[in-house]
């Protein structure tokens, strides 16, 4: 049987099925760029970051990759933003994993977003 799993959904209903999946989880913070576009009046470019996950499942003797962005945030932000993201990613972070254990996979760490 040939295994797809694209999305946390996917995981999901896999191991639903029966299918047995461990899952690691990774947490960063990507810089990005917002490029110029003139019909949003955005005149310069800005510096951003996302705050997001990479789940690598395992199923089988395969692994497979979904990553996953929880927050938009700027690196010039107030100090109670930057707390208010993290608080916000942490908790869409725990919302997910409930899922996945809620399914039958097994996360082999729960990290969270530290400031």
């Amino acid at each position: 049987m040939t295994v797809r799993i694209r999305s946390l959904e996917d995981a999901i209903e896999h191991a639903r099925r029966g299918l047995k999946i461990t899952a690691h989880v990774r947490l960063a913070k990507r810089p990005i760029v917002l490029k110029v576009h003139p019909d949003l009046d955005i005149v310069e470019d800005r510096e951003a970051y996302l705050l997001g996950a990479r789940f690598i499942f395992r199923a089988g003797d395969e692994d497979h990759v979904v990553d996953r962005v929880y927050v938009l945030g700027f690196p010039c932000e107030d100090p109670e933003e930057t707390l208010l993201n993290r608080n916000v990613a942490n908790g869409f972070l725990k919302e997910d994993y409930h899922r996945l254990r809620q399914s039958g996979i097994v996360l082999l760490e729960e990290p969270y977003f530290e400031v």
